[in-house]
């Protein structure tokens, strides 16, 4: 009778026990789930809006407010804009990328008044946002294995400029300067960096400058000698993605 007890015992026990381990791997599974969820890079096809009350009493603050308004529409209207499905577009496209995919930012050339080789081995380049977020997301995916996120790429996008990038020989990009020509009025850039090691040369210039509607001309020359220079294909609505 006793042993009978004992087997009973031993055998709810070990119910008991499997029972536990199944939940516990259940558990696991569904917060497994639910994490990677969150990490997903793909966003709900629609999103519950909550409009804040505005609580400021002064003109001024109102003021403040209707010009944040006011610059986040004239956003949603710049040529190379980035909805959330726009931007997670291009962080796909970044881990999937190839060389004609690149190089379809790749400005055409359009003259060349030198055959130097500072100027037969240059490249160059528009730097939309879309190009920088599918960039961005190419380096993280092939040299750590990483998906980059929303959040990541949003420091890279900016709406107030727009640069170009020279590839070049190496150490000739301190000797070149450049400028954007466009209805036959020269807009000066307001920034350039240059690598270490001289083999790149990025212009930006500021937004507000520039018609998007119409073409334009980067041109890039020797500082020494301002009649050496190549000029560059502008058309805008061609790197719009």
């Amino acid at each position: 009778m006793k042993a009978k007890i004992l087997f009973f015992v031993l055998f709810v026990s070990l119910g008991v026990s499997v029972a536990l381990y199944v939940l516990t791997k259940y558990d696991l599974v569904e917060k497994g789930s639910a994490s990677s969820n969150s990490d997903s890079l793909e966003l709900p096809a629609s999103e519950h809006v909550i409009e804040e009350e505005n609580t400021y009493e002064s003109n001024a603050a109102n003021g403040m407010v209707d010009k944040k308004l006011e610059a986040e529409s004239s956003n949603t209207e710049y040529i190379y804009y980035l909805t959330d499905d726009k931007i997670i577009e291009a962080i796909n496209d970044g881990k999937k990328t190839n060389k004609a995919f690149r190089e379809s930012f790749k400005l055409p050339l359009l003259s060349s008044t030198s055959k130097d080789s500072t100027f037969e081995y240059m490249d160059v380049f528009i730097n939309t946002p879309y190009r920088l977020v599918t960039a961005h997301s190419y380096n993280q995916y092939m040299q750590y294995d990483k998906t980059a996120s929303i959040d990541d790429v949003r420091s890279l996008i900016n709406y107030d400029s727009i640069s170009f990038t020279a590839y070049v020989l190496s150490g000739t990009a301190r000797m070149l300067a450049t400028e954007l020509i466009q209805d036959g009025t020269v807009i000066e850039s307001y920034k350039i960096d240059n690598n270490v090691k001289g083999d790149m040369k990025t212009s930006y210039f500021s937004v507000d400058a520039i018609d998007f509607r119409e073409p334009a001309i980067l041109k890039i020359y020797e500082k020494s000698n301002p009649s050496n220079y190549s000029e560059f294909q502008i058309s805008f609505e061609d790197h719009v993605k």
